[in-house]
């Protein structure tokens, strides 16, 4: 392990808080307070300098505004750029590396220590996965010399298990390279949970990090260390912050932490990749070696033996395979899951402990098919002895397919048909669109073709609608209006471009990924719009007051409606969906109020026709917002789908539901089926007379 002077490095929580010795209060390092304290400033200078100008007349009025307005923006600017070149020239780079490390680190336990307990693998008992370096794996590895760095340097022992792969995986004399190889079912991805957890519990100081990533989202074109980053951000978009790097030149904080060898990637799954991408990987990790990088990779055996053949080995990096889990394991493994009293097991523990080579034995020498059989067989009417018996059971895959094909009537006893026609419905559009994660926001992907429009033409109409509305409702306003009309004309002009400026924004805004509320964007927002309307009110001949108004109003409606980042992926599926739902609301809250602040006026008038147009536009504008949300075409893709009882109405629910049955796992804010052999047979129609035997299966 790394040597780390703690004397040297301040105390962090594993929250990502520094911890002080010295009356420092907590509230004084906390941006939400002092932004608030900024808030309150603000409004109370701006409460005042208005009384102030009221009084001094409007002449007067007009010349002081001029003077305050550019004093103020001239310093705003200046403040800003200081600000800007002060964190990306001074900012504590160590100390903040620190800090996200800790934080990092704590993500990655919490998260994935609640993803073991949810699969159950230790129910009851862990099995113990073994690896080894075999003929198979000497045959796509380097030699021991290129692997160790050391010319005549011999081969090393590294066969582990579960229990101890954090110890083998964190010696001396071999590198920090590991590529994990083993059939479907074998326990890779087990594993690589099961040593990312162990890492973070022997992990100190600032040593590096290990996360676990999925390499269906890499495309190779991209370097390794970009693409790690970018996941790092999508986690924590805290990463995206600016630091001076080589040569001064800017990069994010994500950057840094993998440049400086903080993140160590564990990317599962590389053949989730066709074969023409798992080349280009494993052409980017030979290149991520020569830059000195450390790296663990799970990957099925033949996939990655067709890779290596293609374009050779990765260069000084260790390549173990899973072994079969042994009979006489998984017979013990069986007998104690069921319990002593539970007789209908007898004759296949027999079978397991005294035969070998059979189609059972075969069978059942993956943990992911002994969970199945634990599932399918447990408090069900079904008797464990047909394993041995039923014509299916004649082959390794007749039991297999068996297994996978009654998980779902196991766990979702009553109504499997319904179940398995909506989890059916999501695995079609996973091996249709070649993906591997099942996100809520890209649930809209699978609307039915005669449907697949339907939400995009509602866009452009409610779209169409709402900019002739801005103008007659300025017209309307400006004859009704009874006060002065030069600042009605301000506001309602500033409110009018920034619904417009709200409006394109959403409608150019990637729908595919979830967003939240970011106090950062809005206020961003709000200086942009602001700044851009104050300076084409000046020109258009308003006066300073005016203009204030005008370009106040519109940064308002911008920043409201349409201020939203992307939501980070290390979240659940459910905090996702809230966040980019409040995001949504927002914006058609501030959209349609400002549609119908505008439209007020017009309301006096007695004609009913205006009543109706401006009642039917106003909520028009709401809904438009909301639909170009995520969450939006979430909800309309649903509600489709369930209408045709394909997918259910309560979809999110269904979904936590199938992951705490074990059917679905939870990656971050996303959810993956088990395994991709439950995936994919069920994206694959069964035969009739298989779907005649799982309907008749006994609860």
């Amino acid at each position: 392990m790394i040597s780390v002077d703690q004397s040297a490095v301040r105390v962090v929580s594993l929250s990502g808080r520094e911890t002080h010795h010295g009356p420092v209060p907590s509230w004084y390092r906390r941006p939400r307070v002092w932004f608030l304290i900024t808030l309150a400033a603000a409004a109370l200078t701006a409460l005042t300098l208005a009384w102030f100008l009221q009084h001094e007349g409007l002449e007067r009025a007009d010349k002081w505004s001029s003077v305050v307005f550019g004093s103020v923006s001239a310093g705003a600017a200046c403040v800003c750029a200081l600000t800007w070149l002060w964190r990306l020239g001074n900012g504590d780079a160590g100390g903040e590396r620190e800090a996200v490390l800790s934080r990092l680190a704590a993500a990655q336990r919490e998260q994935w220590a609640a993803e073991q307990a949810a699969r159950r693998v230790c129910e009851p008992w862990p099995l113990n996965v073994r690896w080894t370096v075999n003929a198979q794996t000497r045959a796509v590895m380097v030699s021991w010399a290129s692997v160790r760095q050391s010319a005549g340097a011999g081969p090393v022992d590294v066969d582990s298990d579960y229990a101890r792969i954090a110890s083998v995986f964190d010696r001396d004399d071999i590198p920090k390279r590991l590529v994990m190889l083993g059939e479907p079912g074998s326990g890779k991805s087990m594993l690589a949970i099961q040593l990312i957890l162990q890492l973070l519990a022997l992990r100190r100081g600032i040593e590096p990090v290990a996360v676990l990533l999925s390499t269906a989202s890499w495309n190779p074109v991209q370097s390794l260390d970009d693409w790690i980053a970018d996941q790092l951000i999508a986690q924590d978009r805290s990463l995206a912050r600016t630091l001076p790097g080589p040569n001064a030149e800017p990069r994010s904080l994500a950057r840094d932490l993998v440049a400086g060898g903080f993140v160590l990637p564990v990317l599962d799954g590389l053949d989730e990749l066709d074969e023409h991408m798992q080349r280009a990987a494993l052409i980017g990790l030979s290149s991520a070696v020569a830059a000195g990088r450390d790296f663990v990779v799970t990957c099925r055996t033949r996939p990655y033996q067709a890779a290596v053949q293609a374009c050779g080995p990765i260069p000084a990096a260790v390549v173990v395979e899973l072994e079969p889990v042994p009979a006489a394991e998984a017979a013990e493994h069986l007998a104690d899951d069921a319990g002593s009293t539970d007789r209908r097991w007898s004759r296949v523990l027999a079978h397991l402990r005294e035969e070998s080579g059979t189609p059972l034995t075969q069978a059942l020498s993956t943990p992911l098919m002994i969970w199945l059989t634990r599932m399918v067989y447990r408090n069900t009417g079904r008797t464990p002895e047909e394993l041995l018996t039923a014509d299916w059971a004649a082959s390794r895959e007749g039991i297999e397919q068996h297994l996978l094909d009654h998980l779902i009537p196991a766990t979702y006893p009553g109504r499997a048909d319904s179940t398995r026609r909506w989890l059916a419905t999501l695995a079609v559009h996973l091996k249709e669109y070649q993906l591997h994660d099942l996100a809520w926001w890209r649930i809209s992907d699978i609307r039915p073709a005669p449907t697949a429009h339907v939400v995009s033409i509602v866009y452009v109409i409610l779209a169409a609608l709402i900019s002739p509305v801005l103008v007659v409702a300025l017209v309307l306003s400006a004859f009704t209006w009874d006060g002065d009309f030069t600042r009605h004309y301000a506001l309602v002009t500033g409110v009018s471009a920034g619904v417009m400026v709200a409006f394109a924004r959403l409608l150019f805004t990637d729908r595919h990924h979830p967003r939240r509320l970011a106090l950062r964007s809005l206020m961003t927002s709000f200086a942009v719009v602001g700044s851009v309307l104050l300076t084409v009110a000046m020109v258009a001949g308003m006066s300073p007051l005016e203009a204030v108004i005008c370009a106040v109003s519109g940064g308002a409606v911008t920043a409201l409606a349409s201020s939203a980042e992307p939501a980070p992926s290390a979240t659940t599926p459910a905090a996702s969906l809230a966040m980019d739902r409040n995001a949504a609301l927002v914006s058609a809250a501030t959209i349609g109020g400002a549609v119908a602040a505008m439209s007020a006026p017009a309301l006096f008038r007695p004609e009913p026709f205006l009543w109706a147009v401006i009642g039917g536009v106003v909520p028009a504008a709401a809904l438009a917002a909301v639909l170009v949300s995520a969450w939006g075409q979430f909800c309309v893709a649903t509600l489709v789908l369930a209408t045709l009882r394909r997918l259910p109405l309560r979809l999110s629910r269904s979904l936590a539901d199938a992951q705490e049955r074990g059917v679905l796992r939870r990656a971050g804010s996303v959810y993956q089926f088990r395994h991709a052999l439950l995936r994919d047979r069920l994206a694959h129609p069964m035969s009739a007379e298989t779907a005649a035997s799982v309907r008749s299966m006994p609860v």
